[in-house]
């Protein structure tokens, strides 16, 4: 079977996707990761082929902003950029270049992000199976309407009738969402199929030598992603200023593109690096410090941790209401974000007995009985098949 991954040029949009990638090549199923430049280096080292299409995460970005539709759009309206970066932009460029690929590789089943409006509008023209990998929630629905809007054109150039929601829920839907953890956002996906998140990175990965001397004291892990909007440096001071002074060790990524020594001189309990795999880190900490994005905040939930979640934008404020709602989290939104609070907060989830570390292990639980990558790709397999 080949496989067709069709993933925007983004690392939190790419990465859940890699156990289930490795599990389909396990299975002999050939996997071809069709995104942007950005990514081919690290889809190389996940083992997998990689076919160049589309614009680059920037180049995305800049054409969002010069959109007209976009900058008019109120400040409380956020799904216009969304919808301007992804379906006005980023789709209409990868499209005929993702025929061409399709054309050689000939794929038997399109996988694609929830935010990759190519890869189901080229499975609908095909007549090829389709599966979206999901973020965790549900997207929201205005910004489902705005990509519809969007690719409408191109699907009509294609000769098909446009669909409601962009094709993102046209085949079967894998979510990684636990269901303690799910808000009710329609439509929901008539094809559903749960999957386990699993955490990123080898956990037999090498950590830096000062990691063997972690654990006499609370460790947090502190993360913004690694989206440049959102790690700023400036940002990272502003979470450090009082709880790097705490009895405890905090873990900082600050994300490749970022210089450690931009957030200034830390004591020596601030643990400064671009990146780290979390497979071998998380099983160290007590807690994580995260913006809620989805794969930070689900692989906390998966290593059993509570979190102190600082959304910032996209799809962040509804995970954090979904992981304050479950009891995971304590959430400090932008109009109460001060270095205090974050102390405050992480004091808090660490307390021994904490409400937050007791539904953290219920979530984690309940992740861990969730269908492996193995079991969705042999379901995938049958998919095909049958």
């Amino acid at each position: 079977m080949n496989v067709l991954y069709s993933s925007t040029p983004m690392e939190g949009v790419y990465t859940p996707f890699v156990p289930l990638g490795r599990a389909l090549l396990a299975a002999g199923h050939r996997v071809m990761v069709a995104t942007g430049a950005d990514l081919a280096a690290r889809v190389a080292s996940d083992g997998f082929e990689m076919a160049p299409a589309g614009p680059t995460v920037m180049e995305g970005a800049i054409g969002a902003m010069g959109d007209p539709v976009a900058a008019a759009a109120p400040e409380d309206e956020p799904w216009h950029f969304g919808g301007a970066m992804f379906g006005g932009v980023i789709a209409p460029a990868k499209l005929p270049m993702l025929r061409e690929i399709a054309d050689e590789y000939r794929p038997d089943l399109v996988v694609h992000a929830p935010v990759d409006l190519a890869g189901p509008l080229l499975a609908a023209e095909r007549g090829l199976h389709a599966a979206n990998y999901g973020f965790g929630q549900l997207l929201d629905p205005q910004l489902m309407a705005t990509f519809a809007e969007r690719v409408a054109p191109l699907w009509r150039d294609a000769g098909l009738e446009p669909d409601p929601y962009a094709g993102i829920y046209r085949g079967r839907y894998l979510d990684p969402c636990p269901p303690s953890l799910r808000l009710d956002r329609s439509p929901v996906a008539g094809d559903t199929e749960p999957i386990r998140p699993d955490v990123p990175g080898d956990a037999n990965a090498a950590l830096p030598a000062w990691v063997e001397f972690l654990g006499e004291r609370p460790v947090v892990y502190l993360s913004l992603g690694t989206v440049p909007f959102f790690n700023q440096p400036d940002k990272f001071t502003t979470l450090l200023a009082e709880l790097a002074h705490e009895d405890i060790d905090v873990v900082v990524t600050v994300g490749e593109l970022n210089d450690p020594a931009a957030i200034g001189t830390q004591p020596p309990n601030v643990h400064v690096e671009r990146w780290l795999p979390l497979a071998p880190l998380l099983p160290r900490c007590d807690a994580v410090v995260c913006h809620a994005g989805s794969g930070t905040t689900l692989a906390a939930l998966t290593s059993g941790l509570p979190l102190v979640l600082v959304p910032q934008g996209a799809d962040q404020f509804v995970n954090a209401a979904a992981c304050e709602k479950a009891g995971v989290a304590r959430v400090i939104r932008p109009d109460g974000m001060s270095s205090a609070a974050v102390r405050d907060a992480v004091i808090g989830v660490l307390r021994p007995g904490s409400a937050e570390q007791d539904a953290a292990r219920r979530i984690g639980a309940e992740i861990a009985a969730m269908p492996s990558a193995a079991d969705v790709a042999q379901h995938l397999e049958q998919l095909v098949r049958g």
